[in-house]
């Protein structure tokens, strides 16, 4: 069965309870303490360590393993929910014994893996909030990987940073751990609570994007957006990229193709006990998915020539348009020429000194934002000599596409297609095409 099948709820693994979908946080705890004692499951060490694999395509093989609890429950035998757990942890002010257990069972269930593969690195949640409450705590890592002979440079240790209360004990113990050389990784970045500023202030060696923001990115514009400004920022800093929580092939596509560096999820692997399986879990898929991006990717770049020769063809006839009329009549002629190519969004002239000439013209089926002080087409008379489809255009450059867009005007994604004029006068200018690319842009 490919693991993307099944019941999962959670990057957690596929543990799940009937009563996790429960709202009223009092409610919540109360069925929480009617399943377990959590104090009985601390002091029976019921936790233990499953492991999920972090993959290299481009290696085609497990670089590292992230470290994930699973305990059960002493009384009866069952599972707990890892939410749960957790949630009953923090209620009853175990979480700091909950995580000296859980780093433990992580430790101990690597160092039978460790021996396989000499540069496997594991990657272990560490609960920073409890750091500033016990100051024995900032070496209890650093004591369980000598204890177990596992070397620091193969353990990331990777901190949440929603979770962080005391910035300087956090500083203290990054600082320590980096100089016997333990790897820093930022969690879940791209979930709602994410700082930018964590980055600086910690400066991670390695940044894992949250499922929060991978989920459908194929298909939602913004998500990509946001996951390139990622990408180019760690990849500037020196910084590596691990994109959790994929679950579908066309998530992982995506993610593959605008630069992740290694990739973890339950299209992969779920998690599972240590064994020699879990460095060998989801390379199939990798394999197979090496191959489907070479050959996404060419088709991606073949669909993309052909749409955009089909825009430059439309924003060159439009163009033509106005070459063979008077600037008195420019706007009439582009609302005729708009008329006759649907994804032709709007156009407008702008004079060689930069300032408009001609109103935004739209086209007839375009929809356009309600105007606003801030959302609007651009006037007749407005200065674009600031924006890239004008300032791109030499003296000697007569043709200019820009990036996609959101249009401040419409709200669609768009590319502004610009083409110098040059009159009998002498002088210049620059006709823009706003092309739609919402219906047409291959997806991702």
């Amino acid at each position: 069965m490919h693991p993307t099948s099944g019941t999962c709820t959670a990057r957690i693994g596929p543990i799940v309870t009937p009563t996790e979908d429960v709202e009223s946080s009092a409610e919540r705890a109360r069925i929480v303490d009617a399943e377990f004692d959590i104090h009985a499951v601390l002091q029976a060490r019921t936790m233990l360590s499953h492991f999920q694999p972090i993959i290299s395509i481009r290696e085609k093989r497990v670089i590292g393993l992230e470290a994930l609890v699973r305990a059960t429950n002493p009384a009866s035998g069952k599972p707990i929910s890892p939410n749960f757990l957790f949630d009953a942890a923090i209620r009853h002010k175990q979480s700091l014994q909950l995580d000296r257990l859980c780093r433990e069972a992580a430790i101990s269930g690597f160092a039978t893996l460790a021996s396989l593969d000499p540069d496997l690195i594991l990657f272990i949640n560490v609960d920073v909030s409890t750091l500033s409450r016990s100051a024995a705590e900032s070496n209890a890592l650093i004591k369980l990987t000598e204890e177990y002979g596992i070397a620091p440079e193969r353990v990331a240790i990777e901190i949440i940073e929603s979770k962080i209360n005391d910035a300087s004990a956090l500083q203290r113990f990054i600082a320590n751990h980096r100089k016997r050389g333990f790897l820093i990784a930022l969690d879940d970045m791209g979930a709602g609570h994410s700082n930018l500023e964590r980055i600086p202030s910690i400066k991670p060696d390695i940044i894992k994007l949250d499922r929060s923001l991978i989920k459908n990115i194929d298909q939602e514009y913004h998500k990509q957006e946001l996951f390139d400004f990622f990408i180019k920022l760690a990849h500037r800093i020196g910084v590596f990229v691990i994109v959790e929580g994929i679950e579908t092939e066309a998530e992982a596509l995506s993610c593959l193709e605008r630069g992740a560096d290694l990739v973890q999820g339950f299209y992969f692997a779920y998690p599972q006990p240590p064994a020699r399986a879990c460095l060998e879990s989801g390379l199939d898929y990798a394999s197979r998915l090496r191959s489907v991006l070479t050959e996404h990717m060419v088709q991606r770049f073949t669909q993309r020539k052909l749409m955009y020769k089909r825009y430059n063809d439309i924003a060159s006839r439009i163009t033509a348009v106005v070459e063979m009329s008077e600037p008195t009549a420019y706007e009439t002629m582009l609302e005729h020429a708009l008329g006759r190519f649907p994804t032709a969004e709007c156009a407008y002239v702008i004079h060689e000194s930069g300032r408009q000439i001609t109103r935004t013209v739209f086209n007839p089926s375009c929809s356009q934002r309600k105007r606003t002080a801030l959302f609007g087409p651009a006037p007749a008379g407005g200065n674009q000599s600031a924006k890239d489809y004008f300032m791109y255009l030499g003296k000697n450059q007569r043709h200019y596409v820009t990036r996609p867009y959101v249009s401040v005007a419409t709200g669609n994604v768009c590319v502004t297609i610009s083409n110098r004029v040059s009159l009998s006068s002498g002088e210049s200018y620059v006709v823009c095409v706003d092309i739609n690319l919402t219906e047409e842009m291959p997806p991702s």
